[in-house]
C-alpha cells in the first residue's frame, strides 16, 4: 500500500514569536491560493500509487485563514478521493485561535489536531509569545480545555531547548500528568539550516543527538516509574514498536521516507520534508508545472535517495540496532555532520537510547 504524507504550508505567516522558530514569514504572497491548494489536492489523490494520503496542515499558523479555506479543500477531496483511498487531515497548530467554530469544524471533518505546547509555562512563556511579547501559555491551556469539551483527541508536540534540558524530564513529565495530557512528542531545537557549514560549526537552538537521547533516556524512567499505560510519549512508543513489532508509527524510524514525504509551500514549490527548508538540493519543482509521479522519478530525488542509501548502507554495517533506528530521520544527520562535535557516520545517535530501552523491557 502507497503512502504519502503532505506537509502543506498553508500560510507562513504567524501570530507568534518563538525564539528558536524559523518557519514564520511576513510580508505579501505567503498564503496558499485556492488554484495551488486545489492542483495539489488533486495530484495527490489521482495519483494511482497513493493509497493513503495525509494532509498535514501547517505553517506558519494554519489557522490565521479561515475556516472556509479549508471548507474548500474538504470539497476539493471529495471530488477526487478514490474509491477505497484514504484520505486524512491533520493541523499542526499553536493553538492560540481556536473557537468554537473552529471546534466544530475539526471535529465534523475528523481532523487530527497536534498542538505546539512547550511544557511548563516557566519554559513555554521564554520560548513561545505574541509578537507585543506577550506570553501565550493561558490562552493555549485555554484551548486544550476547549477541545476536551468538544471531544476532539489532540496530541501536544514539545519542542526542546537549553531550557527545557536545564528544568529536566521531570518536572516536564509531571507537569504533562498534571495537565491530563497523555499523548505528547519531543522535538529537539533545529538551527537554521546551512548547506556550506563544516563538520563542528557551532549552531545556536541545536540539541545534538546524545543531550535528547539522555534527556529520552530520564523520560523513560519517568514514564515507567508513572505505570500509566494510556500515556503515549511519541518516541519512546516508536522505539518500543520497532523493538517489538518492527513498525513505527511516524516518520523518524521509517527509514525510506524519501519519495513519501513532501512540503508544499504556499507559491506551490515542492521539496522533500520542510525540515530541509533553505537547501535548494531538495527543492523538486512546483506543483503549477508538475505531479507527483514527476517529482517521484525527477533527477533531483533519484540523486538524494542514492545518497541517503550510501549513509544508510554504512550504519547497517557497523550497528547491531540498525533494525530499529533505519538510520533515524535524514535531517538529523544533515544536522549532525555539521554541528555535532561527536558525528559518526556509523551511528545516527539512537543506539544508547535503543539499548536501554530494550534492557528495560521485560523478559
Amino acid at each position: 500500500m502507497g503512502s504519502l504524507s503532505l506537509i502543506v504550508k498553508a500560510t507562513r505567516l504567524c501570530n507568534l514569536r518563538c525564539t528558536y522558530c524559523h518557519d514564520w514569514r511576513a510580508g505579501p504572497n505567503q498564503t496558499m491560493n485556492f488554484t495551488i491548494m486545489a492542483r495539489m489536492i488533486a495530484s495527490a489523490l489521482r495519483d494511482e500509487e497513493h493509497d493513503v494520503v495525509d494532509f498535514i496542515w501547517h505553517g506558519g499558523e494554519p489557522t490565521l485563514l479561515p475556516i472556509s479555506f479549508y471548507e474548500k479543500a474538504m470539497l476539493v477531496q471529495s471530488r477526487f478521493r478514490r474509491p477505497r483511498q484514504v484520505v486524512m487531515n491533520t493541523i499542526q497548530t499553536n493553538g492560540t485561535r481556536l473557537s468554537e467554530p473552529w471546534a466544530r469544524f475539526l471535529r465534523d471533518n475528523q481532523f487530527s489536531v497536534g498542538v505546539s505546547l512547550d511544557g511548563p509555562p516557566e519554559i513555554h512563556n521564554r520560548y513561545r509569545i505574541y509578537e507585543s511579547g506577550r506570553p501565550s501559555f493561558h490562552d493555549v491551556s485555554a484551548t486544550l480545555d476547549m477541545m476536551r469539551q468538544y471531544d476532539i483527541p489532540f496530541s501536544v508536540l514539545m519542542v526542546i531547548d537549553e531550557d527545557a534540558l536545564e528544568v529536566g524530564p521531570k518536572r516536564i513529565f509531571d507537569f504533562f500528568v498534571q495537565m491530563k495530557i497523555k499523548n505528547y512528542g519531543f522535538m529537539a531545537a533545529t538551527p537554521v539550516n546551512n548547506p556550506k557549514a563544516p563538520p563542528n560549526t557551532f549552531a545556536s537552538h541545536y540539541v545534538d543527538p546524545k543531550r535528547m537521547t539522555n534527556f529520552l533516556i530520564k523520560m523513560y524512567d519517568c514514564w515507567k516509574e508513572h505505570g500509566d499505560s494510556s500515556i503515549k510519549i511519541r518516541e519512546l512508543e516508536d522505539i518500543l514498536g520497532c523493538i517489538q513489532h518492527n513498525k513505527s508509527h511516524s516518520c523518524n524510524l521509517v527509514g525510506n521516507c524519501f519519495g513519501h514525504y513532501y512540503v508544499v509551500e504556499p507559491n506551490g514549490e515542492v521539496a522533500h520534508c520542510e525540515l530541509f527548508q533553505g537547501d535548494t538540493r531538495y527543492t523538486l519543482g512546483n506543483i503549477l508545472q508538475g505531479d507527483f509521479k514527476a517529482f517521484r522519478h525527477s533527477r533531483e530525488l533519484c540523486a538524494l535517495i542514492e545518497e541517503n542509501q550510501m549513509e544508510l548502507n554504512e550504519m547497517q554495517q557497523h550497528c547491531p540496532e540498525f533494525a530499529v533506528c533505519r538510520g533515524w530521520c535524514p535531517h538529523e544527520r544533515y544536522l549532525s555532520v555539521r554541528h555535532n562535535p561527536n558525528h559518526t557516520s556509523n551511528c545516527c545517535g539512537l543506539f544508547d537510547l535503543i539499548q536501554y530501552v530494550r534492557h528495560k523491557m521485560p523478559k
